[in-house]
């Protein structure tokens, strides 16, 4: 699995990224995960990714994101705000999983 979450300045995300990564791994799951900052969407190459997650104070680039990544058949979704509030890696992971259609 390979996703992608977008933030504010691409630092907020990043100590979720870490406790995703190392939660995952600890639980048997293979998951790559990158942080991009809203000021790169129009760069970003989407086509990488299995699924987009935009931070909650990003929200509202959803439709943006949506548009670029439907054309390539790639989930797009905000964080759900208390996982990433509490930082609990466990319901990122879970919420990429469903994304993917993985079991949980």
């Amino acid at each position: 699995m390979k996703a992608l979450i977008i933030c504010q300045f691409a630092i907020t995300s990043k100590n979720m990224i870490t406790e995703v990564i190392q939660y995952a791994r600890e639980h048997g799951n293979d998951i790559s995960v990158e942080c991009a900052s809203v000021s790169e969407i129009a760069e970003l190459p989407f086509e990488n990714y299995q699924a987009v997650l935009l931070a909650p104070q990003v929200r509202n680039y959803l439709k943006n994101v949506t548009e670029k990544c439907a054309p390539l058949h790639i989930p797009v979704n905000s964080i759900d705000v208390v996982a990433y509030g509490l930082q609990d890696p466990e319901k990122v992971l879970n919420q990429i999983k469903k994304m993917l259609n993985h079991p949980l």
